[in-house]
């Protein structure tokens, strides 16, 4: 199934509008975070405006209602060469048990437009280096596994593994591939993922819209 493509339920979208260490795996997500993460440099945040109707609580903290929470979103842009980039989304508050089966769509928008920014070079239909597209949404899938320890440190082990990402051919490529890389912090709770190539410059970003979709 294609979680990247696929039509969202409109019952279960949410559609907000904010106008603005993890242990490794493996060597090679080590690698890949080790590398991306020199990438890194300030946070910062657009203006805020919601449509009609919608919940807002403090500054780029919105209301999902597929997940009946309040989750962030946060961005970071890069620094050296990627200074002016958005290298860095972080979901801050987000509680994967609520929103157990549930996928997030997360898009970018210059002022006074409709059409989402280009946001990060992700996998082509191949698996060769040298293809690669350019994605406009930004997509992770939360497990649809009932969570059921009864400890903190069970609850974190769980969250480690329960959002995964989609990369731009709906592919669910797990928790990396060479193009992002999803960590899980457990003494803040926040899913950080950072991209190896963004695109979206971080001046232009006027809005950012939160879509979400239950599957089964």
């Amino acid at each position: 199934m294609s979680y990247f493509n696929s039509a969202a339920d409109p019952d279960d979208v949410d559609d907000f509008v904010e106008t603005t260490p993890r242990s490794r795996r493996s060597k090679i997500n080590l690698g890949i975070f080790l590398i991306i993460t020199g990438i890194l440099s300030t946070t910062f945040a657009a203006n805020i405006s919601l449509s009609g109707g919608r919940s807002e609580f403090g500054q780029g903290i919105f209301r999902i209602k597929a997940c009946d929470q309040w989750v962030g979103v946060g961005l970071t842009s890069g620094s050296g060469a990627q200074n002016t980039y958005v290298a860095n989304v972080r979901l801050i508050g987000l509680d994967p048990r609520l929103c157990k089966g549930t996928v997030f769509r997360i898009k970018f928008f210059p002022a006074g437009s409709t059409t989402p920014m280009s946001m990060y070079l992700g996998a082509g239909t191949t698996s060769a280096a040298t293809d690669s597209v350019t994605a406009t949404t930004l997509t992770t899938r939360i497990t649809n596994t009932l969570y059921t320890g009864n400890t903190q440190n069970a609850y974190e082990t769980w969250a480690y593994d329960a959002v995964t990402m989609i990369d731009p051919q709906g592919r669910d490529i797990g928790y990396a591939d060479n193009y992002q890389i999803i960590d899980y912090i457990p003494a803040t709770g926040v899913y950080s993922i950072i991209f190896t190539y963004p695109r979206a410059v971080a001046a232009n970003v006027a809005s950012i819209t939160i879509e979400t979709a239950k599957y089964s």
